[in-house]
């Protein structure tokens, strides 16, 4: 954690770009929270709309976002998108009592979303010369992510969501004034990629199917969501039910899983092959796995919080693993596109697994809910060892501007 720190001191643009990323995520994390908490009242159906505006917005926002970035200097991409989200949440705190309005601003709010997420993974190379960096990027996610859903929940319980709109908005307007003022790396497809590939504004999704151990190793991410999800939502009902601890033992326990992400990034960092990097997701999974059984098998707080501080570590580096394979799979030209792509399937995984916790924990109980989150991270090691065995890792990329170029 200390080089990582160290890291970003002696680096403007990164800080820039990893600080304003964490504080955007723990300010959306604010609202989502706080609709999804003043929506339960209006019925599942209201919650599950919400649920398909994300959705919605992260995959029309996947090719919009591929698209600009390889058309638009990426700085004046990334200031004006922040820009159009603080717009959009002002909108969102006057018109989010009319259910039309909030999905369609949330949808929008997702489609910015992926454009900035695009245009920060693209400017991270440019500002460190090297993968590095998306290690402290996620983590920085990650962290703002979950402070963002305690916070949340503090809010939607006291102020209401109205505040935690407003301190969203001052998030995206912090975001905005240190990409202003501060970042100084930019990326101009049309001199660093020769205008960029003619055919490839849409086919991020074509790209990332042409190399098969990047869409497996995806699709194992995105079951591993799954189970952090499930784990995530079921930990309340779990401190309150078989623990028997309040609300303020739920806040540390959560706060023990945000100081595993702080610990999961830089072991990451040091993988960097295709294959190292798809081992080491295995043997995050696996110990995931463990971690989240060990609360089901003995529901003390003892146990709960050592299991989430090593289960927020692995979840942490499976995050750093994959931005690190998506950078070493992909040329320049088109990483772009790539990373808004996995940015986007990430999105939706979310939403499915936040809504397949729900159906779990209501349905099994806090204890076998655990055991099933278990289960799906075990499934999504077993994932990647069978890449491993199928040496997909050996197979070369197809990721690159040549493949535009092929006709499909």
């Amino acid at each position: 954690m200390v080089a990582v720190l160290g890291g970003l001191r002696g680096n403007r643009d990164l800080a820039v770009l990893v600080g304003g990323s964490g504080v955007a995520a723990f300010g959306a994390q604010l609202t989502l929270i706080g609709f999804t908490t003043a929506l339960a009242g209006w019925g599942a159906f209201a919650v599950a709309g919400l649920f398909v505006a994300v959705a919605f917005g992260a995959v029309l926002g996947a090719p919009a976002a591929g698209w600009a970035v390889e058309r638009f200097p990426n700085r004046l991409l990334l200031a004006v998108t922040v820009f159009a989200q603080v717009l959009l949440l002002v909108g969102l705190l006057f018109g989010h009592e009319r259910l039309p309005v909030l999905y369609g601003l949330v949808a929008l709010l997702g489609v910015c979303g992926g454009v900035v997420r695009a245009c920060a993974s693209a400017l991270i190379p440019a500002a460190t010369g090297t993968a590095d960096g998306h290690a402290a990027w996620s983590s920085a996610q990650n962290t703002a992510a979950v402070a963002g859903i305690v916070l949340g929940g503090v809010l939607a319980a006291g102020p209401g969501v109205e505040w935690a709109v407003m301190v969203d908005a001052v998030c995206v307007f912090v975001h905005l004034a240190l990409v202003v003022l501060w970042l100084r790396v930019d990326r101009d497809p049309a001199q660093d990629d020769a205008g960029g590939a003619p055919s490839g504004q849409w086919s991020g999704w074509v790209l990332l199917r042409s190399d098969r151990l990047l869409l497996g190793r995806v699709a194992a991410q995105a079951v591993a969501g799954v189970a952090v999800a499930i784990a995530l939502v079921n930990e309340v009902f779990l401190v309150l039910g078989p623990i028997g601890g309040n609300e303020f033992t739920y806040s540390a326990v959560l706060a023990c899983w945000t100081a595993g992400l702080l610990l999961g990034a830089r072991p990451a960092r040091r993988f960097t092959t295709p294959r190292a990097l798809t081992v080491a997701f295995v043997g995050a999974g696996l110990v995931l796995a463990l971690a989240l059984a060990a609360p089901a098998q003995l529901p003390h707080l003892v146990v709960n919080a050592l299991a989430w501080l090593v289960a927020g570590a692995c979840g942490s580096a499976q995050n750093a693993t994959l931005n690190g394979l998506v950078q070493a799979r992909t040329s320049d030209a088109v990483r772009g596109r790539v990373f808004a792509t996995v940015g986007a399937i990430m999105a939706c995984s979310g939403v499915v697994g936040i809504l397949v916790a729900g159906a779990v924990v209501g349905a099994a109980g806090p204890r076998v809910a655990l055991t099933v989150a278990s289960g799906f991270a075990l499934v999504a090691a077993l994932m990647a060892v069978l890449a491993v065995l199928r040496r997909d890792h050996l197979r070369a990329s197809l990721v690159s501007p040549d493949f535009d170029r092929v006709p499909l």
